[in-house]
């Protein structure tokens, strides 16, 4: 298996903690994001030498941090104009035909048990999805709907729907965390959209439900984009188990919680 760490962001929204450092870099209770997460993956069984960080904002200080773990980091020269697909696709070349592959957000922590569940499901892409999502939201906001966007999936557990605004809380019935997974022709079909998103975008044409163009693609973009043209997203479901740090509120939320 091949892990892809997006971790190009500044975080503008935790300054001035980011001010001389990514957004991975935040510490949680003392330990930095990018460290419990990278704990997390070998307690799992991840090798050093399989990780990949895409690093942008400040990757120098992220390089100098992890320049002895032999862990590869990428750099999104153009970070500042893009977003998490174009992040991604820094890493394309190490995506080969018939590969696994694990992509994961930089600024999100999560247990043994979050990261087990994906790396124990057969189907070639998945996505992992918090069920218990409106209580989390609920100590992250005032109203939960005023951050949380559209998942919905089917009877057999496959996504129709994924990272939409709206007010219609029968349209959440689970929340994206940023980890997932594609192998196989899975992998093919992600990157096969991810190429379609660019030359639309060159050609002016619009992507799937956003008016995003391919440099400010973000990934809930390209799973539409999957999910639009006919591709199986499978919902592997979570009940808690994981933090996402996007701000200063987000940060005293989850040092209060986590253990």
């Amino acid at each position: 298996m091949k892990v892809i760490i997006l971790a190009a962001g500044q975080g503008t929204r935790l300054k001035p903690l980011t001010d001389h450092k990514p957004k991975c870099m935040v510490e949680v209770n003392g330990k930095s994001i990018i460290k419990r997460q990278l704990e997390v993956m070998y307690h799992c069984g991840i090798k050093k030498e399989d990780i990949t960080i895409i690093a942008g904002y400040r990757g120098d200080v992220l390089q100098n941090a992890l320049g002895e773990t032999g862990i590869d980091i990428l750099i999104n020269e153009n970070y500042e104009n893009t977003n998490m697909v174009c992040s991604l696709m820094c890493a394309k070349n190490l995506m080969k035909e018939n590969d696994d592959v694990l992509i994961s957000y930089g600024d999100i922590i999560y247990n043994e048990d979050v990261l087990n569940a994906i790396l124990h499901t057969k189907d070639n892409a998945a996505v992992v999805v918090d069920d218990e999502w409106y209580s989390y939201w609920s100590d992250r906001c005032e109203d939960p709907l005023d951050d949380a966007e559209t998942l919905m999936f089917d009877k057999d557990d496959y996504l129709t729907e994924i990272g939409q605004k709206t007010t219609d809380i029968d349209k959440v019935q689970s929340q994206y965390i940023g980890l997932m997974r594609f192998q196989n022709d899975g992998l093919q079909a992600m990157l096969d959209i991810a190429e379609q998103a660019k030359t639309r975008s060159e050609h002016g044409v619009a992507l799937w439900h956003t008016s995003r163009n391919y440099q400010k693609m973000y990934m809930t973009d390209l799973l539409q984009g999957m999910i639009d043209e006919g591709n199986h997203l499978r919902a592997i479901h979570i009940n808690r188990g994981w933090f996402e740090i996007d701000n200063l509120d987000d940060l005293k939320v989850v040092e209060k919680q986590l253990v």
